[in-house]
């Protein structure tokens, strides 16, 4: 995207498509392109910063724990507390009528919170392999890649109370033993407070994760900070680059490209829907969660009076029988379907919008790209529409079936106004935000397959060992030669580091002795001496012996190579015959095919 801080630009259109990048191996990247030495020590500074998400997990299950117990019936709980004021031991009488017991519940609250929050902590264990493979490049903004850190930690770490939640009514639905004898009112608002719960603590436990801490970087705030006030130009320049990125992605999608009908692939569908969703949880989820608790709540107390004049204070009756699941939950998944398509329906619909674009360039603030892009503008409002009249289509179809089959209660009714009312505009405001920020990632795919955000790191830990061993894989230096090489000249001192470096690969340390430099005792008393290139060594090609045929002795050379040098060095004749300037007393040239060639690099030791 563009920066709202960046230089003004002439508009820019007729733009070429943008082009694929080829994907790096993850496995080459080197080892000063690693953020952290290994997943190893992720996994130790997240333990060490365990606490603060693990208070926050705790508070949460100490809240499903007391949502469970208040779901049986949450008004006949609080007019029986009221009673207790007067009369301690109704209390106890109403805990018994509702199926629990003191001891139970003492077990309960003294053992179920700390074991669930020792379950969330140890699937901490599985983070670092979730998020040892990004790329922080493949990210437009540091601020992004850093949010992106903390939801995955952050989806492992409530996996488990998310799941307890899930299967607890279905644990209803197939009879299991239990105070909740169906779903009634009171237990739906249980279900709907933790639903709530578990978004709070999305939240809380997200911002106590501190990512960059964990990674040891700086963090998104301060390097934006530096991007715009650092008075060092060059770090000004570096800092902005590394806050965000171009994105190519352009749009409209020119003609005859894949981009033009992206929105309509398997991929295409699959992320609008995941867009929409996501975009949902922050929009329509947190005033689902207040209805649903007004509603069922109104429902249970309705339902506790009630039970007054019938003496039966304590029976759950079930709120929503089946006929309204089996009509509302086909429904929902059919509106869902519809909603992938959505964004597809909007571009062909805002096809006239596309001569009137000023600037086919990302900004980075919506109405930058609203005022120069009217084609986007028009899309991302039509989704938006499209979501709504969906929505309320869907909803118009459940009524009239629920009519027929004759389940229409109050609650279904109060239900249906309210969802008509205040869920489906929302639901269009949803859509329209994972448009405006999602639309490219439908069209096109992710950005990272386009753009290359300039920043120091390109993996955060490696998959396998440490990043000490990833630089001393042979192919990993390989990658590095090469990438120097493809930089042209200027290189040659780091060309020379990396064949420096690299002579160790070829010693297998791992072998007995091998980084042993000793001269030990017993080898000396049976005769055996280190091996420093000596005869019978496999270094100097040796193995045959100084006096048999084609042997070599110390340094590589063979028997009688001490008078050759004595005679080389006296100026005079070799006992060979020959002479110190290589010829022989008759004329002639001595054969010297059998000494070692002078290497014309180091690298050229290693060359056959």
């Amino acid at each position: 995207m563009t920066s709202p801080h960046s230089r003004a630009l002439p508009p820019l259109t007729n733009l070429p498509a943008p082009r694929v990048l080829p994907r790096e191996s993850p496995s080459l990247v080197p080892p000063d392109a690693i953020m952290v030495e290994s997943k190893g020590l992720l996994r130790r500074r997240l333990l060490r910063r365990s606490w603060a998400p693990g208070l926050v997990i705790l508070g949460l299950w100490y809240a499903l724990l007391g949502l469970y117990v208040l779901g049986a019936s949450p008004t006949f709980w609080f007019l029986s507390a009221l009673v207790a004021l007067g009369e301690p031991t109704y209390l106890r009488a109403a805990t018994v009528q509702l199926g629990f017991s003191r001891s139970g519940l003492a077990t309960a609250f003294g053992l179920l919170p700390l074991a669930g929050t020792v379950l969330s902590l140890a699937m901490m264990q599985l983070a670092p392999s979730a998020i040892a493979g990004m790329d922080p490049r493949r990210h437009l903004s540091e601020r992004g890649f850093q949010r992106e850190v903390a939801t995955r930690i952050t989806a492992i770490l409530l996996a488990p109370p998310l799941l307890v939640l899930l299967a607890l009514p279905l644990s209803v639905v197939l009879g299991l033993k239990q105070p909740w004898s169906a779903l009634g009112a009171g237990p739906l608002m249980a279900l709907t407070l933790g639903a709530g719960a578990i978004m709070l603590a999305w939240v809380l436990v997200r911002r106590t994760l501190a990512v960059p801490t964990l990674l040891g970087v700086p963090d998104a705030g301060e390097v934006e900070t530096a991007g715009r006030l650092d008075r060092d130009p060059a770090v000004r320049l570096a800092a902005a680059k590394k806050v965000l990125a171009q994105d190519r992605r352009h749009l409209p999608p020119n003609p005859g490209t894949a981009a033009r009908s992206g929105a309509f692939s398997p991929r295409g569908l699959l992320t609008a829907l995941v867009r929409i969703a996501r975009a949902c949880l922050v929009w329509v989820a947190p005033t689902a969660v207040g209805l649903g608790w007004l509603l069922f709540g109104t429902a249970d107390a309705i339902n506790t009076f009630g039970g007054m004049l019938e003496t039966n204070l304590v029976e759950i009756r079930s709120a929503l029988r089946w006929p309204v699941l089996a009509v509302g939950l086909p429904l929902l998944g059919l509106v869902a379907v519809g909603l992938a398509f959505l964004p597809g329906l909007a571009v062909l619909a805002a096809e006239g919008q596309r001569a009137e674009v000023v600037d086919q360039r990302t900004y980075a603030t919506w109405p930058e790209r609203a005022r120069v892009n009217p084609w986007e503008a028009r899309v991302v409002t039509l989704t938006g529409v499209f979501s709504a009249v969906l929505g309320l289509l869907g909803l118009l179809t459940g009524t009239v079936l629920l009519v027929l089959l004759g389940e229409t209660t109050p609650l279904v009714w109060s239900g249906l106004v309210a969802i008509a009312l205040v869920l489906v505009p929302l639901l269009g405001v949803g859509a329209t935000a994972a448009m405006r920020t999602g639309l490219r990632d439908v069209l096109y795919g992710p950005a990272g397959d386009y753009t290359r955000r300039e920043t120091p790191y390109a993996l955060i830990a490696p998959d396998i060992g440490t990043r000490t061993q990833r630089g001393q894989d042979p192919a990993v230096r390989a990658e590095m030669r090469r990438r120097l090489q493809a930089e042209g000249a200027g290189q040659g001192v780091a060309l020379l580091d990396v064949d420096v470096a690299g002579e160790r690969l070829w010693m297998d340390d791992s072998a007995p002795g091998a980084t042993d430099a000793a001269v030990r005792e017993a080898d000396l008393g049976r005769g055996r001496l280190p091996d420093f290139g000596g005869e019978g060594s496999p270094f100097t090609r040796g193995a045959d012996g100084a006096g048999g045929a084609g042997g070599y002795g110390a340094g590589g050379y063979r028997a009688g190579d001490d008078a050759y040098f004595d005679g080389a060095r006296s100026g005079g004749s070799r006992s060979d015959g020959s002479r110190s300037d290589g010829s022989r007393s008759d004329g002639s040239r001595a054969d010297e095919s059998h000494r070692h060639p002078i290497p014309d690099s180091i690298t050229g030791l290693r060359e056959p």
